[in-house]
């Protein structure tokens, strides 16, 4: 092991056949990981672990948080703020363009 934080695992292989790497870590959607910077599918291991088909060689394996659900927030929330945003410029934009009515 290379690196381990909480939202990556840097792991560095080297076998003579094909293996599967097993992190003792709970197997949990929203990781991803790449062998020698290709994507590569996650299995579950013993139902709790998280593993990677390995191939032969020398590899690096990286395995990294990316939570979808974080994402999808991130882009709701940068609709509602460009909709907020398209309001109150259309909302300045009337105040300007009005013109005073006879009278008042």
């Amino acid at each position: 092991i290379v690196e381990y934080a909480a939202e990556r695992v840097v792991v560095q292989t080297q076998s003579e056949k094909p293996a599967l790497l097993v992190l003792s870590d709970t197997f949990y959607p929203g990781w991803t990981a790449t062998i020698d910077g290709a994507p590569a599918e996650i299995l579950p291991a013993n139902v709790l672990f998280r593993g990677v088909v390995v191939p032969a060689g020398a590899h690096t394996v990286i395995f990294a948080f990316e939570p979808t659900v974080w994402r999808a927030s991130l882009g709701f929330a940068a609709f509602g703020l460009l909709l907020l945003l398209a309001g109150l410029f259309a909302g300045l934009a009337s105040n300007f363009r009005s013109t005073p009515r006879p009278g008042v």
